[in-house]
């Protein structure tokens, strides 16, 4: 047998030392790869854990800002504890920095987590760390509009608003801003900013708006459109051409007395009469309702009209019947008319030009630019508001309110099935700085019968499932008795007593205001 040669031993020698490097560095590249796939991990399990509990602690600031939307400091540390007490739990997170905040349009609490996971095996190749930053927030939508798994039901939302002229500053009118007009301006658009923030691409959320006053004023009375509103209401003809009983000489002191009827500082009696031939406009307010539906939502119809400017129907009616009256009806100048109902210019006795009803929109911003408009002055009928703030999101009202402002069945209001929520929610916000004490468009009723009537409204409203919200405003400057009514009416108006709210000043009626709106709307996480 044959020996190697020294040359082939050592090439031999050479190979296998080659082998062996080419050996290590693949394992070592081996070790790399695994190493990294375990860092990896370690991270990605981080990452989910720390995003967890970023989730959590949004959720429970946003419950914390539901239940006290004044304080938001309380939802940011309870946003905070929560975060601290469970980011120990896992993987751990090296230089964790959490900030939370409560944010606007759309209303949430936002969360920024930042942080590093130690690598022990990336550090072989100078890898010691692998950062983390996480982005989350917990929004307020309403309905679907969270996207999905959001929930919630869908809404509509009518605003009685008291623009009455114990709204201005010394109880002094007409005024578009004062102490009381700004507050409530300010709270009704923070509402309306809230519920319709999430719906851009899905309108989950309208809202009507009643401004009232003595009378309710249902639109402009230069456009076309009002005319034909008012006859669908009341059933009287835009205009009126007869015989009218205008006074030529008055004998008195005080307010004009055209308007001595809604100020209450007029004196007047009338000396002298002449009938006239008019063509007049029909006033575009309206009053409370008589007979037998009064309490009710049934349409405007046959002995169910609306009563008119003055309280009543005439020439028609005196009242909200079908039944023809019998004398000034102004078909001659030895039977002329005095009615209120329609007058040249087609002015309301008590309620500013810019009050009129807003029918179910969801454009905040027509919605909070029609709020800006609002102008104080007048007597408070309350009962006649309450009445409107339940047509403007009655069905039975879809003849008078169509397209995108016609009001939801009421049959939506039922859950699908047992702890579900139900397709749409109706709900009456109802707000006053005072005593009901005007009806059928006639200051100084009696307070009392006015308040009764308002809650018998409440009262058959809640039975048809609507949810009732109640704003007293600085109630406690009214006197005893009056303070007394006013707040037993709201309170009995309300769904129950977690529905009623007694703001004192301008901060509490807007934290009133955003309360209901969080109330309203559901808690869910965005990205």
């Amino acid at each position: 047998m044959r020996s190697a040669s020294p040359a082939s031993f050592s090439f031999a020698q050479a190979d296998r030392g080659s082998i062996s490097v080419l050996f290590g560095l693949m394992a070592l590249g081996l070790m790399a790869v695994i190493g990294s796939a375990v860092d990896y991990s370690k991270w990605h399990d981080a990452y989910s854990n720390t995003e967890s509990t970023m989730d959590s602690a949004l959720l429970a600031a946003g419950r914390q800002y539901q239940t006290n939307p004044d304080a938001p400091q309380l939802a940011l540390a309870a946003a905070q504890k929560y975060f601290d007490q469970a980011i120990g739990q896992g993987v751990r997170v090296e230089g964790v920095n959490a900030v939370f905040a409560i944010v606007q349009n759309p209303m949430g609490v936002t969360g920024t987590v930042t942080g590093h996971v130690k690598t022990p095996f990336l550090g072989l190749i100078n890898v010691a760390t692998l950062p983390l930053r996480l982005n989350g927030k917990a929004e307020f939508g309403v309905g679907g509009s969270g996207g999905s798994g959001s929930g919630g039901s869908e809404l509509e939302v009518s605003l009685m608003l008291d623009v009455t002229e114990s709204m201005c500053n010394g109880g002094v009118g007409p005024c578009t801003s004062s102490v009381k007009m700004d507050a409530m301006k300010f709270a009704a658009k923070d509402l309306v900013s809230i519920i319709t923030s999430a719906n851009a691409a899905h309108a989950a959320a309208k809202v009507a708006l009643v401004p009232f006053t003595g009378r309710v004023r249902v639109g402009d009375e230069s456009s076309s459109s009002t005319g034909s509103l008012m006859k669908k209401l009341t059933d009287l003809n835009p205009n009126w051409n007869g015989w009218h009983n205008d006074c030529t000489h008055w004998t008195g002191s005080g307010t004009d007395p055209a308007n001595s009827e809604s100020s209450g500082t007029g004196s007047w009696t009338c000396d002298s009469w002449v009938a006239t031939r008019v063509n007049f406009n029909i006033i575009p307010c309206v009053t409370d309702r008589t007979g037998p539906e009064e309490f009710t939502d049934a349409r405007p119809g046959s002995n169910a009209w609306l009563n008119a400017n003055e309280g009543g129907r005439a020439p028609k009616s005196w009242d909200s019947s079908d039944n023809p009256i019998g004398s000034e009806t102004g078909n001659s100048a030895a039977d002329p008319s005095y009615n209120w109902n329609y007058t040249a210019d087609g002015r309301c006795w008590d309620n500013e030009l810019p009050n009129y009803v807003l029918p179910l929109s969801s454009d905040a911003t027509l919605i909070k630019s029609r709020i800006d408009t609002f102008s104080a002055y007048g007597p408070t009928g309350g009962a006649l508001g309450t009445a409107w703030a339940w047509y403007m999101i009655s069905p039975n009202w879809d003849n008078i309110w169509t397209g995108t402002s016609k009001p939801g069945p009421y049959s939506d209001l039922v859950p699908a099935s047992a702890g579900g929520a139900p397709k749409l929610r109706k709900i009456a916000v109802l707000m006053t700085d005072g005593d009901y004490n005007t009806y059928r468009g006639w200051k100084g009723e009696d307070p009392v019968m006015v308040a009764q009537h308002a809650k018998a409204i409440c009262t058959n409203m809640k039975a048809q499932g609507i949810e009732v919200f109640t704003v007293g405003f600085d109630l406690d400057s009214l006197p005893g008795a009056e303070r007394a009514r006013a707040t037993d009416t709201l309170q009995t108006c309300g769904t129950d007593i977690s529905h009623f709210y007694n703001s004192l000043d301008p901060a509490q009626l807007k934290t009133a205001f955003r309360d209901i709106a969080l109330k309203l709307s559901t808690l869910y996480l965005s990205r």
